[in-house]
């Protein structure tokens, strides 16, 4: 795995429009927080442009993310928007070989670019930051400063399932964790950029999906063979997915029984908020015991 190098005031950081346009409001708003934060925002006149609900063509798209990729002098690439268009990215940049320019580069940004973060970790399996897009209104310095610290993460848990060994010794479970927008990880099944993630913590979020269309995804995740053998599910924001009497929560233990694997949540990432850029792609730590989800710095430490 690629360790990374923190965020430098001074540094460029990209911006891409992978996905849906965006507020111009709001990304001039943006684009003076990276400028007071101390960071030199850096993308093309494409950005802006627009084709129905996309922010381009998937060529000028894609052309824009390669552009930001292939150029050393950025080390970090933000995404502006979700919405919907990534995957339509995936062919134009699974054309190129981009192994040695992936190396050290920061990515952030969520929802619809879950398809692109499944992608690059499929094949390249690199670290990557599930955060807030720019125009989000959970972007704010903080976020940016946890970018620039190699820290590892500690997230308070809630206990929703355990079983088998884990529930009569507490053992903790350590894997890779990864996963994002579940109807993006669904919406991936049958093509060739979602790999199985057998061992892994499966991190899911989603926004306005009620628990029987929660399940569907869950349930097409399973069938796939996609999330067999997968070690634990983790669950971060999810936004307005009740409709009573039913909760996500249904939805999601009825297949982690299925399963037979733990489920922990309270992990604030996703559409309903964040606390801070989630690290997935990386090796992490559920403590049973103590209720925390140790996730371990992607940044290269300082050498004492």
């Amino acid at each position: 795995m690629n360790h990374l190098i923190p965020l430098k005031k001074g540094c460029k950081i990209g911006l891409a429009a992978s996905s849906s346009p965006f507020n111009r409001a709001k990304f001039d708003k943006a684009i003076k927080l990276l400028k007071d934060c101390g960071y030199k925002p850096v993308y093309t006149k494409t950005i802006f442009n627009k084709q129905g609900f996309l922010a381009g063509t998937p060529e000028e798209r894609a052309k824009d993310l390669l552009h930001l990729i292939n150029d050393d002098e950025i080390p970090a690439i933000f995404f502006v928007r979700g919405g919907y268009g990534s995957i339509q990215l995936l062919p134009f940049i699974d054309k190129k070989d981009l192994g040695k320019k992936l190396e050290n580069k920061i990515f952030m940004g969520y929802s619809d670019t879950t398809a692109l973060y499944c992608y690059l970790y499929s094949k390249y399996n690199i670290p990557l930051f599930y955060g807030p897009n720019i125009i989000s209104r959970y972007f704010n310095p903080k976020i940016l400063e946890q970018l620039s610290k190699p820290r590892d993460l500690r997230i308070k848990v809630n206990i929703l399932r355990r079983v088998g060994k884990v529930l009569q010794t507490k053992e903790p479970i350590t894997a890779p964790i990864f996963g994002g927008c579940l109807s993006l990880l669904s919406g991936l099944v049958g093509t060739p950029y979602l790999k199985s993630l057998k061992g892994h913590i499966l991190f899911l979020e989603d926004t306005g999906e009620a628990p029987y269309k929660l399940d569907r995804l869950l349930t097409q995740l399973l069938m796939s063979g996609v999330t067999k053998g997968i070690k634990a599910i983790a669950v971060g924001s999810m936004e307005k997915c009740d409709t009573p009497p039913y909760t996500w929560k249904d939805a999601v233990l009825r297949i982690a029984e299925e399963m037979n694997v733990p489920v922990i949540s309270n992990i604030r990432a996703g559409h309903g908020g964040f606390d801070y850029p989630l690290p997935i792609g990386v090796k992490a730590k559920i403590d049973f015991a103590s209720r925390e989800l140790l996730i371990y710095s992607p940044f290269k430490h300082k050498k004492q």
